[in-house]
């Protein structure tokens, strides 16, 4: 009954304590700012005003101690002070009164960042490590800062286990300069890297793909560990899952330069301590047992059978059990179930593992979720080009069950436009997008990023094919006729609209040509071109006039086409000199034919312009003449192939292809006419895709003409086979490349029977800038050349640019 009272009277006491503190407390009778600026005798660039702002203590409140530590914290956010104080000082006049003296020290600005002791190209990048910039603050805990991740990033990224970083800020009227004085010290590069106990079945180049200390790179001791992870966890994905690697031994060796006399009869690296600046690694590795796939089992299925699942899982039992494979085939099997409209769908794996016959047994059990139907389709990024030839490259649309062989077929025909950047992390994205207000509906969101369409072409080159020449072209693959028609604009229909003229010693021609790939949005073609040329490229002077019209029809998304095209070429023939064949010599004059053409083309690769993987099939069937009145009625098939196959990716995403293609191409007369005529038989040589090994023209049949001087005949049956290896320089594939190629081929009359003794080989190399400095230069040489044919060609071309 008497705690009541007692708590009140507690509670009386601590208000009353506290009313007498506060009264205790002494009273702020001044509050005084006093900065000094960062030079000397000058002018604080803060003023006081702005320091007040932020201030809580007021004048004729009672000093209170937490109110100034807040204050002094809101002075260092504001940025440029260093050193803040707040002092009480007694006010004589009253000790019940304090006057609070805030004391800054204004930063000084940075005019300059500089890098002492090293080159410019050492120098690259660095500005990115540190905060420091110019037109900032000197703050000396950011400085400090800057220093440090400069000391790591010379000691983790370059390799410089010994690089000292130390801060100079010379400062002339407030305004400092910060240099950062880096002595590199020694360098040290991982030398090789060993592997103790690595099965025999595994590549050791395999296993360091995933180290981040690989050979010839700069050595980073604190991620041996991470390294040592890095290899059991890679012989785990390949099957052995007891894989485990012990602590690795890591030895200085010295890199013999190649000018040292010990370089002469020993190895490149030794261990003589001179400059122990190569470490060599060695993984101790206790592999175990290869594991095996045991049985595979699905629970929970009901809209697929398991024999449906299992087909696709695809792996047979007693499979390596590979990570990799094992989610290849997962995905597969639940990709069943999501191309039926269950886009949700999930597998989830339980693996028990048989430690007496090492397998793992695998039960996945399936939750289907829910059935979805598409609703939207949300495109974004497309700037440029419309909504609708976007759309018309998906092969999904609202109201279709969802499939997700349907989406990836979309990404494929997206990137088959060349109008969508391919490369990953650009490529384009399909995603689902589920909205719990509307259950069993899927929206598909598509981001984009458009690529380079327009090109300018403008080249100045030599080649000894055709000597100096030059040309100037212009190509746009997202061209809008109509909009160019109606001056509003020039780009966005996906339309390919070509400009070109060139001019050399032997050749010059001008040509346009406008191709819309969808007509109507439909999957009809139709293209419209116009060329004419002037060539004593051979040996006569010919003008020729070409304008022809063509319609096409896709099938299977686009990769299956057909295209019926007319011709009309308007041919004139005279000064033909005297080693010209005998048709020609008698040849002289006024020609015309009229060309009806049939071609197939059916396309598999990953990228229009620059593929890396895949094939392309094509063939073709021509007719001059005929049912349609010509100057000679003859016939031409042609068949070719390519296969690109990689290799090797690179880190940066760059592929080593190997490009394997096939050209087979045949001709003859019919109805009146004997032979085909000289002016359009197969004349071969030149750059590719021509046989690299002749000039161009000069591979063809010779025979002694009525002037008794040897002359080119031309043939009928041309083929030619080539494989080129071609190895990202820069380790991505739009930048320089090298080819490493062979040729192989010949041109046969129209009475020689084809022979594989009559092939002629050419061997090579060559450059590649397709983008950033547009050069092409290939050097060839001829393995078997005959009397009077040159061992060796060149091929070169300069200047073009992409926007």
């Amino acid at each position: 009954m008497r705690i009541v009272p007692l708590l009140a009277g507690l509670a009386s006491a601590v208000v009353c304590v506290s009313l007498q503190a506060a009264e205790e407390r002494p009273i702020v009778s001044e509050i005084r700012v006093e900065i000094t600026p960062a030079a000397v005798g000058g002018a604080p660039r803060v003023s006081e005003d702005r320091v007040r702002f932020l201030l809580t203590t007021r004048v004729g409140d009672a000093l209170d101690l937490l109110a100034l530590a807040d204050d002094v914290r809101a002075l260092e956010a504001l940025g440029p002070f260093t050193r803040i104080e707040a002092a009480q000082i007694a006010d004589p006049g009253d000790r019940r009164r304090v006057v609070v003296v805030f004391k800054l020290v204004e930063l000084q600005y940075i005019g300059a960042v500089r890098f002492a002791g090293l080159n410019y190209f050492q120098r690259s990048g660095l500005e990115d490590k540190i905060r420091s910039k110019p037109g900032d603050y000197l703050n000396p805990l950011v400085l400090e800062n800057d220093r440090m991740a400069l000391e790591r990033y010379f000691h983790e990224e370059k390799g410089n286990l010994d690089a000292r970083v130390t801060v100079e800020t010379p400062t002339v009227e407030g305004i400092a300069t910060v240099i950062f004085n880096i002595e590199r010290g020694r360098e040290i590069d991982v030398g090789t890297v060993r592997y103790e106990g690595l099965p025999a079945a595994v590549l050791p180049r395999t296993v360091t793909a995933a180290l981040i200390n690989q050979p010839n790179r700069p050595y980073q001791p604190e991620m041996v560990e991470l390294d040592e992870q890095a290899v059991a966890r890679t012989l785990q994905d390949l099957g052995w899952l007891d894989a485990a690697v012990g602590t690795s031994s890591r030895d200085r060796f010295d890199y013999v330069r190649p000018h040292e006399d010990r370089r002469r009869h020993g190895p490149a690296l030794a261990p003589d301590g001179a400059f122990d600046d190569r470490v060599v690694l060695t993984f101790p590795i206790t592999a175990g047992d290869l594991w095996y796939l045991g049985s595979v089992s699905f629970v929970g299925n009901t809209v697929a059978s398991e024999a449906e699942l299992r087909a696709a899982f695809a792996l047979p039992d007693g499979a390596i059990y590979r990570r990799k494979d094992i989610e290849g085939a997962v995905e597969k099997a639940q990709r069943v179930i999501r191309n039926l409209g269950y886009a949700r769908a999930n597998l989830r794996i339980d693996r028990r593992p048989d430690t007496t016959e090492h397998k793992v047994h695998l039960t996945l059990h399936a939750f289907e979720g829910d059935l979805y139907t598409l609703d939207r389709v949300d495109i974004h990024g497309n700037y440029r080009t419309k909504d609708a030839v976007a759309r018309r490259a998906l092969r999904v649309h609202p109201g279709a069950r969802w499939n997700e062989d349907d989406v990836d077929r979309s990404k494929r025909t997206l990137v088959n436009t060349g109008l969508f950047k391919s490369q990953p992390p650009a490529a384009p994205r399909l995603s689902p997008r589920f909205d719990d207000d509307r259950p069993g509906h899927v929206d598909l969101v598509v981001d984009l990023e458009e690529d380079s369409t327009g090109q300018f072409r403008f080249q100045v080159g030599y080649s000894s094919a055709f000597g100096v020449f030059g040309e100037l072209g212009y190509q746009e693959r997202n061209f809008d006729l109509f909009k160019a028609l109606t001056f509003s604009g020039w780009r966005g229909a996906g339309h390919v609209l070509d400009l070109n003229a060139s001019a050399s010693e032997e050749r010059t021609s001008t040509g346009i040509s406008w191709t819309n790939p969808h007509l109507l949005d439909g999957p009809y073609s139709l293209s419209v071109s116009f060329n004419r040329s002037d060539s004593s490229r051979l040996d006569w002077d010919e003008l020729r006039t070409s304008p022809s019209v063509s319609i096409g029809r896709s099938f299977l998304d686009g990769d299956l086409k057909l295209n019926l095209g007319y011709t009309y070429t308007d041919l004139q023939i005279d000064e033909v000199d005297d080693d010209a064949t005998d048709d020609a010599l008698v040849g002289e004059g006024d020609y015309y034919l009229n060309t009806l053409s049939l071609r197939q083309s059916y396309d598999r690769l990953d990228h229009p312009r620059l593929p890396t993987a895949g094939f392309r099939l094509s063939t073709s069937e021509a007719v001059t003449g005929g049912p349609l009145s010509s100057s000679a009625d003859y016939y031409e098939w042609s068949a070719k192939g390519d296969a690109f196959i990689p290799l090797y990716t690179m880190a940066l995403g760059g592929s080593i292809v190997l490009h394997l293609s096939e050209r087979w191409q045949e001709m003859g007369a019919f109805g009146d006419t004997d032979d085909v005529p000289f002016y359009d038989r197969y004349y071969g040589g030149g750059p590719s895709p021509r046989h690299r090994g002749f000039e161009s023209g000069r591979l063809s049949p010779y025979a002694i003409n009525a002037n008794a001087l040897r002359a080119r005949t031309g043939g009928t049956t041309d083929s030619l086979a080539s494989a080129e290896l071609v190895i990202p320089l820069q380790g991505e594939n739009d930048k320089i490349r090298l080819v490493l190629f062979s040729d192989v081929g010949n041109v046969w009359g129209e009475d020689e029977s084809v022979s594989l003794n009559d092939l002629r080989t050419a061997v090579g190399f060559g450059i590649r800038f397709p983008v950033q400095l547009p050069v092409a230069l290939d050097f060839a040489w001829l393995l078997d050349a005959e009397e009077e044919e040159a061992d060796n060609q060149i091929h070169f071309a300069l200047g073009f640019f992409s926007y």
